[in-house]
């Protein structure tokens, strides 16, 4: 059953959706208010009524469900992206993690999920984007994340990392600071936008003991599925980013 300050996604007959804390107040849609507390008890699944009649779907909110909908300020790295530092690194629960351009902490936070109990540590040079980044991380993270302000280019504090994820401007000023930190086996991840970027951060790499080195982009296409004609949608989701992957033998 739900209690008094669990979050529950609530999902209205459009498909828009709400996520919130279960308190004592009203909500207002313009499909019709929703009090709130009437979902204390409730199951997810079940659904509550505005008083315009119209029926919210509740449903139990996953991690997606939070980077999409927290707070940001620069542009974050999307999911789409980000589960491919897990399907190429094979991260997983227990293990430690160094971040370097924290921004709003959507990495952050799906870092966070997928090694805990493991520990993250997520630097950032802009004191305002890592206020955003740990106000997110405290409504829907782990507890496992530790912010550094601090200058990643100058050097890593910790050791024994099984993974170093860089979102910044020259990541290959980062390389051997990477494999000076990182475990036997353990990666270092680069997200670019432009191809100088990953040329030189290859070209870095390839100065240290990195091996299974390579890059890669995901290209997203999804369809139109209709009764009398399936196509491709119009519009679909190009190129984000680069995404260079090394690991350190």
């Amino acid at each position: 059953m739900i209690a008094e300050n669990d979050r529950v996604l609530l999902v209205d007959p459009r498909g828009k959706k709400y996520l919130m804390t279960v308190t004592n107040k009203i909500f207002h849609t313009n499909l019709g208010k929703l009090d709130i507390s009437e979902i204390i008890g409730m199951s997810y699944g079940d659904k509550i009524k505005s008083h315009m009649g119209k029926n919210f779907s509740i449903i139990k909110p996953n991690i997606i469900d939070y980077i999409y909908m927290m707070r940001k300020m620069p542009q974050t790295i999307n999911p789409d992206d980000a589960c491919q530092v897990i399907a190429n690194t094979g991260i997983s629960s227990g293990d430690t993690v160094v971040e370097a351009g924290t921004g709003s902490g959507a990495m952050t936070l799906l870092l966070s999920y997928t090694v805990f109990p493991g520990k993250v540590y997520s630097y950032d040079i802009n004191e305002r984007f890592l206020k955003v980044a740990k106000e997110n991380i405290d409504n829907y993270g782990k507890g496992n994340v530790e912010f550094k302000l601090k200058d990643i280019y100058e050097g890593i504090d910790e050791k024994d990392i099984d993974l170093v994820s860089l979102d910044l401007p020259e990541p290959h000023r980062v390389v051997g600071h990477a494999f000076e930190a990182l475990r036997a086996g353990g990666f270092v991840f680069s997200f670019s936008p432009c191809i100088e970027q990953v040329i030189d951060f290859r070209r870095e790499i390839s100065k240290y003991d990195y091996s299974e080195v390579k890059t890669i982009e995901t290209i997203i296409r999804e369809y139109e599925v209709k009764e009398r004609g399936t196509r491709p949608k119009t519009r679909m989701l190009g190129h984000t980013g680069f995404m260079t992957f090394a690991r350190k033998i």
